[in-house]
């Protein structure tokens, strides 16, 4: 696994917490899904992926 798939990996993870039900935020969530989409169109760096290269 990459990088930039540990990263999403890690979104998605994030996600499906928000959308439980004893800790739903959907907004939240929503944001997660934002920042991943811009992981993988290459808009934004993932988090586990080196700046500085």
């Amino acid at each position: 696994m990459d990088k930039k798939e540990l990263t999403i990996w890690a979104y998605l993870n994030e996600i499906e917490y928000c959308l439980q039900d004893e800790t739903l935020n959907r907004k939240r969530a929503l944001e997660l899904a934002d920042i991943a989409r811009d992981i993988l169109t290459g808009k934004l760096k993932g988090d586990f992926e080196d700046c500085g290269k």
